[in-house]
This record gives C-alpha cells, sequence and structure tokens, in this order.
C-alpha cells in the first residue's frame, strides 16, 4: 500500500497511520471530524472568536474596506444516529471604524453619503449536515434557494483543513428597491491531526478563515445600485468567554447581559 492514498466523494486525501479511536482517514467518520473541528467535544458547546474586515465592490469600481468586524459565536454539532449532524450558532458582534477598530454607532456610506446606524450582529441559526456531507436548513429561512456542503477534507504533514460552503438566494426585498438577496458563506476549519483523532482530549484547537459575498445588507441603504460585499475574517476556537479581548466582552455584556454566560444553544 503507498503512503499516500485519496478517497472519493468528499476529496479527503490521507497519510496512512495506526488506526486510532477517531479514524479520520475513513469516509465514514468525516463528519464526526468536522463536527469535533465545529463544535465542542462530544456535542458540548465551543466558542469562536473572530476579527476582520467587510470589503464593498460596486459593480464598476474597486473593492474598499468598509468597516471591520470583530465578534463571539457560540457552535453546538451533535451527531444524529445516521451520521448526520445537527448544530446551533449564536452570537454577538460588531461592525468597527476601520482606522480606530472602535465600535461604530453611525456610519456614513462612502457610496451614498448617508449616514445610517449599524445594526451590529445578533446571529442565531440552525443547520443539518447529512452524513454525506449536504447542508440543509430550517423551515423558517427567509432563502429561496440554498445549497451548501462540507467536505474538502485535506490533510498535509501533521495538519488537516475541512471546508463548508454554501450559497443562498432570497426573494425580492423592498428594502432593496426590488432586488434579490444573495449571500455565500466559504469557511476553511483548521486543526491537527493529533488534536482530533485524541478522544481523551476536553477541548479540540481549531482556526477559521472565511470569507462571504452577497449583496449589499438593507441596512447600508444602497437600494438597488449593483455590487457586492464580502467579509474576509479569521479566527479561532477558545476555551471560553475569558480568552476573547476584554473590549468586545464588555460590549456584549453590555448589550446582551447573561449572553456570555448562557447563550441559549
Amino acid at each position: 500500500m503507498n503512503r499516500r492514498d485519496v478517497v472519493g466523494g468528499l476529496g479527503v486525501a490521507m497519510v496512512v497511520r495506526p488506526a486510532k479511536a477517531l479514524d479520520i482517514h475513513a469516509l465514514a467518520q468525516a463528519m464526526s471530524v468536522y463536527a469535533r473541528l465545529r463544535g465542542g467535544v462530544n456535542g458540548g458547546l465551543a466558542l469562536w472568536w473572530y476579527t476582520g474586515t467587510v470589503w464593498g465592490k460596486p459593480m464598476d469600481d474597486i473593492a474598499r474596506p468598509m468597516f471591520g468586524v470583530q465578534g463571539l459565536t457560540f457552535n453546538r454539532a451533535v451527531m444524529r444516529p445516521d451520521g448526520g449532524i445537527d448544530q446551533a450558532l449564536t452570537g454577538r458582534g460588531w461592525y468597527s471604524d476601520v482606522e480606530t477598530g472602535k465600535p461604530l454607532e453611525t456610519w456614513t456610506n462612502p457610496f451614498t453619503g448617508e449616514k445610517v446606524t449599524p445594526p451590529h450582529i445578533k446571529s442565531l441559526s440552525r443547520q443539518s449536515v447529512d452524513a454525506k456531507g449536504v447542508m440543509g436548513v430550517g423551515e423558517n429561512t427567509t432563502l429561496e434557494v440554498f445549497k451548501g456542503e462540507v467536505g474538502g477534507l485535506t490533510m498535509n504533514g501533521d495538519t488537516l483543513w475541512m471546508t463548508e460552503n454554501f450559497v443562498g438566494k432570497g426573494k425580492p426585498d423592498a428594502a432593496r428597491d426590488g432586488a434579490v438577496n444573495t449571500t455565500s458563506s466559504l469557511s476553511t476549519f483548521t486543526a491537527k491531526i493529533a488534536d482530533v483523532e485524541n478522544d481523551k482530549a476536553d477541548f479540540v484547537p481549531a482556526y477559521l478563515n472565511y470569507q462571504s459575498l452577497g449583496s449589499w445588507p438593507a441596512w447600508m441603504k444602497m437600494g438597488a445600485r449593483p455590487g457586492t460585499l464580502s467579509w474576509q475574517t479569521r479566527g479561532l476556537k477558545v476555551r471560553g468567554p475569558e480568552a476573547g479581548p476584554a473590549d468586545l466582552r464588555a460590549w456584549i455584556e453590555a448589550g446582551s447581559p447573561g449572553f456570555l454566560a448562557k447563550p441559549g444553544i
């Protein structure tokens, strides 16, 4: 047997090693790997910190940074008996001035000159992933089209990467002068193979690289002007809220008292 082999379907590139309690080289274990990367151990709660920049690009102009973004998101991923996953995510975060990094109270749209109030980030979503990595969303979604997949498990040396990608399309939106809202979410999770394989670990360290591409949010008041907004963020899984920046924690506690102690998922 060669030292490297490839398993079809999710494109798993593997290095042959002694069997472990969690065999990341088996295609059937791909969703277990994802659950340990995304969530806490054995369906427990995980917490992710992220930071980055949100870019805006009109159809006929170059992209430019609009504002910064930073937040904390809780994630719970529970394995089902059929090999799929049910997961819930909830988070709080801010949009910030690109120069100072301070949370925005108001923001002047550089394309329209209009002063608007950013809603900041208050998220709650529930998703499902079947045993083959196909993603689904709940019945309360506002999207008319949704396609998503977990896959792209790649290994090199002592490190693994796994992707989670989805796209969606909504209905014509009066707040956008009838324009249709579209969204894409492109995530790559990174971890050490030994951490994922270690069934005795109470915490699996992991890192996130994320990019989105979608329509202008309604609060920017861009109307039907053609263009896109793109998030570019990076982050990591942390053991608890105390590992997040102190100013961010204080801001979240002031706006959502008790959230960091009891996120509700």
